[in-house]
């Protein structure tokens, strides 16, 4: 495996070159398309070996499609030593990256494949004796598709290209079951993924942009796995930066409310009071906007302070536009103060803040319908039974309220909480995800394939087949970072980690091994690391000064 690292303007990124694990499909005369699985020199040369050859005689279609084996967020590395095409010098070729096989086979712009925010499907110009790079994507896939009829092209090399922002690792989580491992770190890497240009992204092929309420599970992984939010401050201040007073955060005001979540949680990690303290006023508009949109009997009208509402009730994608959503924006609001409450920052709009959480109380005891909307209620204070939240296992759960959902469950079933973490996440790993999705449910699986394999005539599609809202079919994306929400329930949940005061100054640990046989946790904090390892007959917390 190569490794070079370049300077960007978001500080160190790391390049690592990734060769191809497996040849999914050739098409046409493909010849020797197992060469591009042996590692080679990135470098053009005469009298080049080992090569791969295209041969496209007239109007025959000639592919081929590679798997790197995990999902990647870069482009591809194309080493072209020969060229013919009576006597020109360049040839066209289509590639098209893809998230799954279905994607990398699928016609952009038809059967729900687009080339939204990152383009995936592109026809380029590629030259003899080359060395040439393709694609800003995320994607596991690629198609190589030979263009000029009776032509052929041979390739040394066709490598991907991941590319991370070089930013340490620092804390892990370890248990004996190994599902649950895997999952964590999945979960960690989808979330490292969409660390780019300095920002935290949504996904790395659609939804390159900053979000405040999904960014609140990326900035949890961050803080336990990382420990460097330097990307979450600087989110932090687009999001301010770029929105103007008229309108709500994204268009959103449960994501104005977000924003303020975030800024706690970034305060908790870091203990950047200062940073805090700037924003102040700005967490102080917020709170009297959203005061100031709510009647006393809690109903709710955000459109009052002549801000456009946009999404006006908004939790998550699959409760919106239902009845759910209201409770569940209310919900989301409240949770929001009783962040604020916990913070307890100096010059914080206290009274505007328990206005809220008065105001929003009666919706402590509706009746939600959709499993995420009660675990809400719940992590908003309210006294509910969780027991509709394990009917049926983790079907109906969603990936974005995971953390809030599996939280839930904990207050009262840890152990249920981890097997119905396992269950969740595991329905994606056994169809071949290696990063977690922007959305999924278990009733998905019945009657569906593996992304990794082409589609089969008489079953389901899970990536062309699937998906709603804003994310149907292939537009779904399969990197979503939002979707990292176990990996800060085991640290907090089962490692047991919950910060009392900013920058860790003052910290209780009360793991609970919820059925694991042993735990083992490093958990990064600005005065160094905490270890805590805890098995049936022992309990060792290992805390750095102060």
């Amino acid at each position: 495996m190569c490794v070079s690292k370049v300077c960007c303007a978001a500080g160190n990124k790391t390049e690592t070159v990734i060769f191809p694990k497996r040849i999914v499909k050739t098409v046409g005369e493909v010849t020797a398309a197992e060469n591009m699985l042996t590692e080679k020199e990135l470098v053009v040369t005469f009298n080049a070996v080992n090569c791969m050859r295209l041969h496209k005689t007239e109007n025959k279609e000639t592919y081929v499609v590679l798997d790197y084996g995990k999902e990647i967020h870069g482009g591809v590395r194309l080493v072209m030593p020969i060229i013919n095409n009576n006597e020109k010098k360049t040839l066209q070729l289509r590639l098209v990256f893809g998230e799954s096989v279905s994607e990398a086979l699928a016609d952009v712009n038809k059967d729900t494949s687009t080339n939204d925010h990152s383009p995936r499907d592109m026809i380029v110009t590629v030259s003899q004796w080359s060395t040439l790079e393709f694609g800003q994507t995320g994607f596991r896939f690629l198609k190589i598709e030979l263009l000029d009829n009776n032509s052929f092209i041979d390739f040394k090399a066709a490598a991907a290209i991941l590319r991370l922002q070089d930013i340490p690792r620092r804390g892990y989580f370890e248990s004996n079951d190994a599902l649950f491992n895997e999952i964590v770190e999945t979960a960690t890497y989808t979330c490292q993924l969409n660390m780019q240009d300095g920002v935290i992204w949504d996904g790395i092929k659609r939804d390159r942009l900053v979000w405040s309420g999904d960014l609140n599970t990326e900035i949890l992984t961050i803080g336990y796995t990382f420990g460097n939010l330097i990307n979450a401050k600087n989110s932090l201040e687009i999001l301010k930066n770029t929105t103007p007073a008229t309108v709500w955060m994204n268009g959103i005001p449960t994501y104005s409310a977000w924003w303020i979540v975030n800024l706690f949680d970034y305060c908790i990690f870091t203990g950047d009071n200062a940073y805090v303290q700037e924003n102040i006023d700005y967490v102080n508009t917020i709170l009297k906007d959203i005061d100031s949109c709510i009647a006393e009997d809690g109903t709710m009208n955000f459109s009052a302070t002549g801000k456009h509402p946009g999404m006006e009730f908004f939790l998550d994608w699959p409760s919106f536009e239902k009845p759910d959503a209201v409770i569940g924006t209310a919900a989301l609001i409240r949770y929001t103060m009783l962040k604020a409450e916990k913070a307890n920052v100096a010059g914080v709009d206290y009274a505007s803040v328990k206005s809220i959480s008065k105001k929003l109380s009666v919706y402590l005891t509706k009746r939600a319908e959709l499993k995420q909307t009660l675990a809400m209620q719940i992590m908003a204070g309210a006294e509910l039974s969780s027991d509709r939240l394990v009917e049926n296992g983790a079907h109906g759960f969603t990936t974005f309220m995971s953390y809030f959902l599996l939280k839930a469950i904990a207050k009262t079933d840890c152990q249920k909480a981890v097997a119905l973490a396992k269950e969740y996440y595991g329905g994606m790993l056994e169809r071949g995800a290696t990063s977690f999705w922007e959305d999924f449910d278990l009733d998905w699986l019945e009657g569906s394939g593996r992304i990794d394999e082409e589609p089969v005539a008489g079953e389901k599609d899970l990536h062309a087949d699937y998906g709603n809202y804003c994310y149907v079919g292939l537009r779904h994306s399969f990197c979503h970072g939002w979707a990292s929400g176990v990996v800060a329930f085991a640290f907090e949940e089962l490692a047991g980690v919950e910060v009392l005061e900013p920058g860790y100054s003052k910290v209780r640990i009360t793991p609970h091994l919820g059925g694991l046989k042993y735990i083992k946790a490093t958990v990064p904090t600005p005065k160094g690391n905490i270890q805590i390892y805890v098995d049936e007959n022992t309990e060792d917390i290992q805390l750095p000064e102060g």
